[in-house]
């Protein structure tokens, strides 16, 4: 058993991060994510400042849910990282997450990104080449549900039925990225 207590939507983080649509939740083996406080989280994790707090001490799910996090140093270095900096996965959402849990609540933001990791466990289970799975979990980050799906039926219906993993991966990648560019969506993370 955890010493520390769980969270009840792990795929959302104690920061607001879609925890659910970064490459190692999605990775098989010992370098995979559960998710913020999931399942052994403690044991990969030991200690994060978010969690102490909001967690721990706030019994949050999620920052955005507290009162004082307009005036918290931690978040506001946080979103400052958000604008300018990325690293394994994108916290170029994160400004819109804490909009969306303060507007319409956490159990909609943890069901909005469940369906977003449905779709992207698709992506991954069918038009992965071995080499797409981080463009997915980006581009779900970034890109609206209802337009990746949209993406995906467009590049569904150049599939032939003949269609290998790569040629199928390569009109799902450029689907994506015209939704993206339309969109004026940089799905590259800057280094």
């Amino acid at each position: 058993m955890d010493k520390y207590p769980l969270k009840k939507y792990p795929i959302v983080g104690a920061c607001g991060l879609n925890c659910g649509l970064c490459p190692r939740h999605h990775t098989q083996g010992e370098s995979r994510c559960p998710g913020c406080c999931g399942p052994d989280f403690w044991q990969k994790h030991p200690g994060c400042g978010f969690i102490t707090c909001c967690v721990k001490k706030g019994h949050l799910e999620t920052c955005a849910q507290c009162g004082d996090w307009a005036e918290c140093a931690r978040v506001a270095r946080l979103l400052d990282w958000a604008r300018h900096r990325d690293s394994v996965i994108s916290y170029k959402p994160l400004p819109a997450n804490y909009a969306a849990i303060q507007k319409n609540g956490i159990e909609e933001f943890a069901r909005l990104e469940m369906e977003k990791q449905n779709f992207l466990r698709r992506l991954i289970d069918n038009y992965n080449d071995g080499r797409s799975k981080s463009f997915y979990c980006i581009a779900c980050q970034l890109i609206p549900l209802d337009k990746l799906r949209q993406a995906l039926a467009d590049a569904e219906t150049k599939m032939g039925e003949d269609a290998d993993i790569k040629e199928k991966a390569k009109l799902t990648r450029a689907a994506i990225n015209n939704v993206a560019d339309s969109l004026q969506i940089d799905l590259k993370l800057r280094k």
